[in-house]
């Protein structure tokens, strides 16, 4: 079987946040446990900031020629309504692109992307006969349309169309089991198509010892004194951080006044607006910026405990992070975070400032509470692998794909019962099939009305496909692929 991975996921700005760490975590797992599959992956060239650090990511694990770049003209972000015709002949190109590869099976590793930033992605625009896959992290913005969609249309109109693509995958990888559960009940989707691959931490994640000196240097640099309370993520409002810093002002006095709270991780600005309107004089907040996999894990190594107060989350990677370093951990007893933290007693009602509270004083001051909590997080923590995940995500594709070749036997009918699709493009029909597949492709984009009109833009049109005939692997190299 051969897997074509869309690996947008770990290029857009989700590469500084969870869901670029979980794609390449999960692309990286499916190569290891591939056994006799062939595994390709493809990357966005309007995103070439963050092809290097792919690709290098799989140094040792992938021949360099499984790794695919194909391109579009651009710009393509949504948040700019004159780049739509764009984004639509980008669509067609990319799905031609990862055609020509002649996979069994697509994996998008991240959907939802696109709406700013250069990512491009769907479902059945073009190839209307693959099989895709999608990872479903989490559907936030659809069951909580007030705070995400209700005041921008446009971002309304992107977001309902992934929807769409969504439904039309073949099967939905879900993270976690609340996220699978939530496909099913909010869109309707029967269960057979929804399956939980869970996600897990990567190795490095793991409780360290450091020399004294190397933690003052650590901690020096990103204005950091011990103890303190840590939180990572993201900051939009579901993240209920402003109810945090409120936690920690109400913690008692000897606790508050010597720790810190530290946000590592880029906030947004409108997290940053509304901080600066609950901040008192005396609150000890570090903001660190973006900071590094390895200072990462130093800090959930170093913390005094880890704080996830999200009231609405697919899966809650960070928890899990923090839970695989020996953290103590306390968070949101809500969505998906119950089944990763799994310990009732660390759980607190998200809404509930002075819960939320009194959870941080038991993680600061209550000895038996801390190390109960430790000793649970790393038992609790080995529960989760990426073996696992990837070898679910297999055998899932497997089962889909067995059912398509069943359905193309049916249809072909017993004469026909033996050809390989992969067969059927030989080297006699290659000599034809580049005027034939060339003519497809601005066919679809006439149907789709996107053939640009200016004269420069056709030229930018012609040099992207030239470029991915160019980058599209040889009859050869193909053939050696196999299937």
């Amino acid at each position: 079987m051969r897997i074509v991975l869309d690996m947008q996921g770990a290029q857009t700005q989700s590469r500084f946040r969870g869901i670029g760490r979980y794609a390449l975590a999960f692309a990286r797992a499916v190569v290891e446990e591939r056994g006799g599959h062939d595994v390709h992956l493809v990357l966005n060239g309007l995103l070439s900031d963050s092809i290097k650090s792919v690709r290098s990511a799989f140094d040792g694990l992938l021949p360099a020629d499984r790794i695919h770049v194909w391109t579009a003209p651009g710009p393509v972000q949504l948040i700019h309504a004159g780049n739509a015709t764009r984004l639509a002949a980008a669509e067609i190109v990319r799905e031609a692109f990862i055609q020509g590869l002649k996979p069994d099976l697509i994996h998008v590793t991240s959907l939802f992307e696109g709406y700013v930033g250069d990512a491009v992605t769907s479902v059945g625009v073009y190839d209307k006969h693959t099989p895709v896959s999608v990872t479903l992290y989490d559907l936030i913005p659809l069951t909580n349309r007030d705070k995400y969609l209700s005041d921008n249309a446009r971002y309304e109109h992107y977001y309902l169309q992934k929807l769409e693509y969504l439904k039309s995958a073949a099967i939905n990888l879900a993270i976690s089991n609340f996220s699978r559960d939530e496909a099913s009940s909010a869109l309707g989707l029967d269960d057979r198509f929804v399956v939980n691959k869970s996600s897990a931490a990567d190795g490095h994640f793991r409780p360290m010892r450091y020399e004294e000196r190397r933690v003052e240097q650590i901690l020096t640099r990103l204005g950091i004194k011990r103890p303190f309370i840590l939180y990572t993520g993201g900051s939009d409002e579901r993240k209920n951080l402003v109810r945090l810093i409120k936690a920690y002002q109400r913690l008692p006095n000897p606790d508050y006044v010597r720790t810190q709270l530290v946000f590592a991780g880029r906030m947004s600005l409108d997290f940053l607006a509304e901080m600066r309107s609950v901040r008192q004089a005396q609150d000890r907040i570090i903001l660190t910026d973006f900071v590094s996999e390895d200072d990462l894990v130093a800090l959930y190594n170093l913390c005094e405990c880890f704080v996830f107060p999200s009231w609405h989350e697919g899966f809650g990677l960070p928890v899990l992070e923090a839970m695989s370093c020996g953290a103590v951990v306390v968070a949101a007893n809500a969505a998906s975070v119950p089944e990763v933290l799994g310990a009732t007693e660390a759980l607190f009602d998200p809404f509930d400032v002075d819960d939320m509270s009194a959870k941080l004083r038991l993680a600061l001051s209550d000895e038996g509470f801390r190390e109960r909590i430790k000793r649970y997080a790393l038992c609790q923590s080995k529960r989760f692998s990426w073996t696992a995940t990837a070898r679910a995500a297999i055998s899932a594709w497997e089962s889909v794909v067995a059912d398509r070749d069943q359905a193309d036997v049916v249809s072909r009918g017993p004469s026909n019962r033996n050809v390989d699709r992969h067969d059927q493009n030989d080297d006699s029909r290659a000599s034809d099939s580049i005027s034939d597949e060339t003519y497809r492709l601005i066919s679809a984009l006439r149907d789709r009305g996107v053939i640009p009109s200016s004269a420069e833009e056709v030229l930018w049109l012609a040099k992207a496909l030239h470029e991915n005939g160019e980058a599209a692997p040889t009859n050869n190299a193909d053939a050696k692929a196999g299937g």
